[in-house]
Formats: C-alpha cells, sequence, structure tokens
C-alpha cells in the first residue's frame, strides 16, 4: 500500500507523464475489447487440440448440449501434429550491387550461425502447433546488452510470442502500417526492479488469461507488463511500458542509440568517475552519430580512420582568450578532427508475424482448428454414441419356468432340465447397431483430412487407394502440394527474421561477432561478422550503411536436415556413377567425404580406412613405376655400352 500511494503522489507531481499513462491505458483497453472475441476463439481452438469433452451449441436453436462427451477421438491433435515440421530454414542472402557478394556471403555465414542456437529450436517446436491452433504466433526480436560473449557486447535475442500476448491497432491487419501494438508480458516483481528500477511489490497481476486459459492459479510475486510499441513523429519506433499505474519505461525513440556522458564535461563514461573532469554525475543522452576513439579495422585489412582531417584553431591562454603574435595576428594551431559516423536505425516494429495461411483483410492467417470444428464435434457425438450403446447394451437367457441355474463361480454353469425344456434355453444379445454409427464417424474423419490437404500416404498410414510405391508417392507429394502455401509461410517470416536480426547487428553489434561455418572439404573455418563492413561513402563523402541485400531461406534446407533423405538420395547417386566408377576407392572415398559431412553414422571411420588403402594403393603403383623406370633405364645403358 505505501508504494502505490508513493506511486500516487509521484503522478501527482508530474502530470505530463500521467497524462500520457491514461492515454496509453485507453488505447490499450479499445484494442483489447476490439480484439477479445479473436482472444476467446483462440482459448475454444486450444481447448479442442487438448481433446476437450465439450461440444459446440447447436447454430440453429443455439441450445447447449446437455453433456459431455465421453469418448474423445482427437482428430484436431492428430492432424496438426502430422503436420509438423522440425527443420528451419536457413538463410540465403542475395547482394543487390555485384561488389556486395563477399558481404551477403558473411551475412548467410553470421545467420546461420544464429539460427542454429537451441532457442530456435524450441521455438520452432512451438510454433509447429501454435500456428495451425492458432493461425499464426510471433517473432519478438530485441537486443539484450547483458548477453553475448566474452568478447563481444550484448546479442540480438529472440523469443517467441503467442498471439493472445500481442493485441493490434484496431482495424489493421499489418504490421508495418500500424500506428501502434501492444504486448503483454507476465514477470516476476524482482524482474521488473532488475531491469526497470521501479518497486512494483503492491501491484497484481490483471491479465493471466495470456498464460493459460485453464490456469487460474494466483501468484503475488509476479504481474502482467503492457508494452506499447509506436510510429514516432519522425517515423521511428517508440516504447511506452507500465504495470497498472508504475510507469516502467518512455522512449520516444526506442532504437536509437544512448551513451552515458558526464553532466559536467560531456565526456563518455568509462568509469564510475569521469576521467576529464572527476565528476561523479552521469546522464543518458541520445546519440546520432559515433565518433570514433580507434581506427577501426575491417575484414579485408583495411580500416577506417579516427580522424576525418584537420582543422585551424585559435590558441587560448589560461584565462580562454585567443593570443595573438607580434603582428597582432591571432595564434592558430592544427587539431585533428575526429571522424563522425552516423548509428544505423532498423525504425521497424520489433515483430514478425507468422502465418498459417492468408486470410484475406485478417491480422492473423487462417486455423487448422476452424477449418474442422464440426468435424470435431460430430466425431465427438458419435463417438460418445457408439460408446454407450455398447456399453449399455445387454445379454438376456431364457429359461423355462421353476428352471434355477447352479452358479458354482465358474464359467460353466449347470442346468438340469427335461429333453422337452431343451428348446426353450437361449441367449438374446441386445446390443445397439453400431455400424452406420462408425460409417458416419469415418466419413466425418475422411472430410476433416480432406479439408485440410492430409492423406494417409502423407501421415505414414496404410493408403488403400495406392496400388503401388508410385501411387502412394504421388498421393504424399499431392498432400505436400496442399500443404506448400503453410510452407511459404513459413518461408516468408524466417526471411523476414533474417532481416531484421541483420538490422539489429548493424544497429548495436559495436564488437565483430566470431564465426565458425563447415566448408565443402568438411572442414571449419573461422571469421567474424564485423558490421563497420558495411559502412560506405556515397558521393558526396557521407557515411551511410549498406543494408541493400535480398533475404530468403535456402529452398533446399529441408532436405539438408533430413540426414536420412540425404543419404538414401547419395546411394541412388553413388549407384548412378555420380561419384565415379562403382567400387573404385577413389569413387568410395568421394562418396563417404559426402556421407560424413551428412553426419551418417560411423562415416568418419569408414573413411579414414579407404584413405589409407587409397594411399597404399598409391604408393604401391608409384613404387611399380619407378621399377620399371629403373628397369627400362638399365637396358639403355647396356646397349650403349
Amino acid at each position: 500500500m505505501v508504494g502505490r500511494l508513493k506511486n500516487m503522489v509521484k503522478n501527482i507531481m508530474n502530470p505530463k507523464q500521467t497524462k500520457k499513462l491514461r492515454l496509453w491505458q485507453g488505447r490499450f483497453e479499445t484494442a483489447r475489447t476490439a480484439y477479445d472475441n479473436k482472444r476467446q476463439d483462440m482459448d475454444t481452438y486450444e481447448a479442442y487440440y487438448d481433446g476437450a469433452r465439450e461440444v459446440q451449441a447447436n447454430p440453429n436453436t443455439g441450445k447447449e448440449p446437455k453433456k459431455k462427451a465421453t469418448n474423445v477421438r482427437n482428430i484436431v491433435y492428430e492432424l496438426i501434429e502430422s503436420q509438423v515440421d522440425n527443420s528451419i530454414p536457413m538463410p540465403r542472402v542475395r547482394p543487390i550491387h555485384p561488389e556486395d557478394k563477399e558481404l551477403a556471403k558473411n551475412i548467410e555465414q553470421a545467420l546461420y550461425n544464429e539460427i542454429t542456437k537451441i532457442r530456435y529450436k524450441e521455438i520452432n517446436d512451438q510454433q509447429e502447433r501454435t500456428i495451425p491452433i492458432q493461425g499464426g504466433d510471433f517473432f519478438h526480436v530485441e537486443w539484450d546488452p547483458t548477453a553475448g560473449m566474452h568478447c563481444t557486447l550484448g546479442d540480438v535475442h529472440v523469443s517467441e510470442m503467442h498471439p493472445k500476448q500481442v493485441v493490434p491497432q484496431p482495424c489493421v491487419t499489418e504490421i508495418a502500417n500500424m500506428d501502434y501494438i501492444f504486448l503483454i508480458f507476465t514477470q516476476t516483481k524482482e524482474y521488473i526492479k532488475r531491469k526497470y528500477g521501479v518497486d512494483v511489490q503492491d501491484a497484481a497481476e490483471d491479465r493471466p488469461e495470456i498464460r493459460n486459459a485453464d490456469d487460474t492459479a494466483f501468484n503475488s510475486d509476479v504481474v502482467s507488463q503492457i508494452v506499447a510499441y509506436y510510429r514516432n513523429e519522425k517515423g521511428g519506433i517508440g516504447m511506452f511500458s507500465w504495470v497498472q499505474d508504475y510507469i516502467l519505461a518512455d522512449m520516444d525513440d526506442y532504437q536509437e542509440r544512448k551513451l552515458e556522458r558526464c553532466k559536467k564535461c560531456g565526456s563518455v563514461k568509462t568509469a564510475d568517475v569521469c576521467p576529464e573532469c572527476g565528476s561523479t554525475k552521469f546522464e543518458e543522452v541520445s546519440e546520432d552519430y559515433e565518433e570514433l576513439m580507434r581506427d577501426i579495422p575491417l575484414s579485408d585489412g583495411s580500416y577506417i580512420s579516427k580522424f576525418a582531417g584537420e582543422e585551424e584553431i585559435p590558441v587560448l591562454d589560461e584565462n580562454g582568450m585567443e593570443t595573438y603574435d607580434e603582428l597582432g595576428n591571432t595564434v592558430m594551431e592544427k587539431r585533428q578532427i575526429a571522424e563522425k559516423i552516423p548509428y544505423y536505425k532498423p525504425n521497424v516494429f520489433p515483430l514478425v508475424l507468422r502465418k498459417n495461411i492468408s486470410k484475406n483483410k485478417q491480422f492473423l492467417g487462417g486455423s487448422d482448428v476452424a477449418v474442422v470444428i464440426d468435424q470435431q464435434d460430430t466425431i465427438k457425438k458419435l463417438g460418445t454414441k457408439i460408446n454407450e450403446k455398447l456399453i449399455n447394451g445387454q445379454s438376456y437367457t431364457t429359461l423355462p419356468k421353476g428352471i434355477d441355474i447352479r452358479k458354482d463361480g465358474n464359467e460353466m454353469n449347470i442346468v438340469r432340465i427335461e429333453q422337452k425344456d431343451a428348446n426353450l434355453i437361449g441367449v438374446y444379445n441386445l446390443q445397439g447397431d453400431v455400424s452406420k454409427d462408425r460409417v458416419v464417424l469415418e466419413d466425418n474423419y475422411s472430410w476433416a483430412k480432406s479439408a485440410l490437404g492430409i492423406t494417409d500416404a502423407y501421415q505414414g498410414k496404410y493408403d488403400a487407394s495406392a496400388t503401388s510405391g508410385t501411387a502412394k508417392q504421388y498421393s504424399i507429394n499431392q498432400a505436400a502440394g496442399r500443404l506448400e502455401s503453410k510452407r511459404t509461410m513459413k518461408n516468408n517470416a524466417y526471411s523476414a527474421l533474417f532481416k531484421m536480426i541483420f538490422q539489429f547487428w548493424l544497429a548495436y553489434a559495436d564488437e565483430p561477432i566470431p564465426l565458425s561455418y563447415q566448408k565443402e572439404d568438411g572442414t571449419y573455418d573461422f571469421s567474424h561478422f564485423n558490421r563497420y563492413d558495411f559502412l560506405k561513402k556515397d558521393d558526396a563523402g557521407e557515411w551511410y550503411w549498406n543494408d541493400e541485400f535480398i533475404f530468403e531461406t535456402d529452398t533446399t534446407s529441408t532436405i539438408m536436415t533430413n540426414r536420412e533423405a540425404m543419404w538414401n538420395a547419395a546411394d541412388v547417386k553413388y549407384q548412378a556413377g555420380a561419384f565415379g566408377q562403382i567400387g573404385d576407392l577413389e569413387t568410395l572415398v568421394l562418396y563417404w567425404k559426402f556421407m560424413e559431412k551428412a553426419n551418417y553414422p560411423s562415416a568418419g571411420e569408414i573413411l579414414a580406412n579407404l584413405q589409407e588403402r587409397l594411399q597404399r594403393q598409391q604408393e604401391q603403383a608409384q613404387q611399380m613405376q619407378q621399377l620399371q623406370l629403373a628397369q627400362g633405364g638399365g637396358t639403355d645403358e647396356m646397349s650403349v655400352m
């Protein structure tokens, strides 16, 4: 309570900040209300994926069902899981200008290093389920100044943002066209205090729905943080963040560079005490240009000089007055002019939307669950009906009057009757007929698969319609073609992500980023990504950042990540003679070099053995050649004598 009162007093004392907080809180509530129907649909879609027993109300009468399903065949889960693709598209960067080929290759290598980090595998695995369920999901890109290697200052950080955490500006469907967009985070109070220096102990979590629709647990240690990204008047990106009535951050130009400078002399902070004037008071100042303090080495061996040239300035005396020579002329001295280069600013919303499939004039893409929800409901009802028929059905035994059965606990019970009563004993099974129910159930399952373009062959099941291996492969290809739109959306999202990562490197990666990559021969090479390599001067002699590259994904990356497919393809190529003559040692060495690069088990050992045999074979051949030459030389000498 004390903290909240202090915050209220702080806001009263700063009415401008309070007005800005109320403005953004109002915009957020308006946007959230407009987006509520979509967020409710998200809860429904997640429930269907999780196998919820509820079914929808009758669309004709509006009546809610009186009971839940007792037997759920979860086709939503089955059909979504059958589409999961664990491969991550690899980057491909094309230069626009011919002189930028090596720079494009360097970007590719840096992005490849970045995308192979473990968190991208986790993000992709999560998105492969969230996206078909909800119709889309988000990458959130930030620069973390506390991350990176020992030799670097910070690192780009990419995280997954569930669509329930993102609230768009109403009536605008493209992020790039929005004036603002909101993100909702569940954060601990200690995290807020560490990062923003604001004590929010009196605050509470007011947006628990973003965690899980079924998670109603209350935790007094967490709060709901709202972040608003917006376009400022100059076209850049601003950021305003709050927790209830606590303002956490207010940055009109969120992506600009800021430096801590001495309040007294303006020197850049390098220690707790200013080395120039001894002051201990510093302030954060926005910077448009970087004044070079040292020569900047480039990857090609050249460097950017820290000096831009020389200038003449008056020599001042101890009182700060100009000095003069005996002729009355101002005494001048030459001073080196420090080189200044502009800081790069991405000027983009740090969000990338990955859609399931495009849906006209909608923020998110189309949901697979929305497509098959009717079939899933019908299957729930039919499954429950079949279950009840079979469970409630009973068997009845008929006996003549006065006849009883002696039950001794065994399966075989004894009835002693007269011969004339034998025909009166019978067993009647009154189980319900479920055959038609099963037919309709399977029909709905087929309709759902057909709607999503999924075949039995694509799922790895027996396909009765495929009469040959060729027919089965055709069925797989047909399904893959129906799903091509989803792969296109995935590749487009990763292409946009690659571009944004590159932009953040240009903006904030002050130190070269170490890289390692595998060459064609299987060995590793090492280099660096140096953002200063992308600095150029125009015809007017002004510095600018060269970010003119085309970012794509490698269409062959899927097979490159599918090792078994590569192994099988290599076998086919070997049999076709693509590596050379079949059985030849040199051919086998080439083949197993490829298999080693494709991470085939024990390929390295096999290759080493083959290379040893090839070396012995070459040595033997060389010895035989030398022997033949020696014998031939001896015969010639004898003939001369």
